[in-house]
């Protein structure tokens, strides 16, 4: 295990800990309470997966997807400003734009 790799990772950012190929118990290398301890150490969430078998795929990616917005979620608010609620004029407006083509830049807030 590459214990070094979490010193290098700057303030702020957030990281978890995979061990991938989980499907293939035969040529495993570092045992599970290995490496949930090596997260419990680091403070991170811990996640055995397998590409092959799907394993843990999504909920690894959704945690760190959910771990990037939890620290930024100040930045985000301040970007998007005040909510506001549409105007009939403002959505009839809308309606009127021409769509632009595929190279017009876009923007979303979803």
């Amino acid at each position: 295990m590459r214990r070094r790799a979490a010193h290098y990772a700057p303030d702020g950012v957030q990281k978890i800990l995979i061990g991938n190929k989980a499907d293939e118990e035969h040529k495993r290398q570092v045992a599970r309470e290995q490496g949930l301890q090596l997260a419990r150490e680091y403070g991170m969430d811990f996640y055995e997966t397998s590409a092959c078998s799907n394993l843990n795929i999504k909920e690894s990616f959704t945690r760190l997807t959910e771990l990037v917005l939890q620290a930024h979620r100040k930045e985000l608010e301040g970007l998007r400003g005040p909510p506001r609620a549409p105007t009939l004029a403002g959505l009839e407006e809308d309606e009127q734009q021409p769509l632009g083509s595929e190279d017009t830049p876009k923007s979303c807030w979803c």
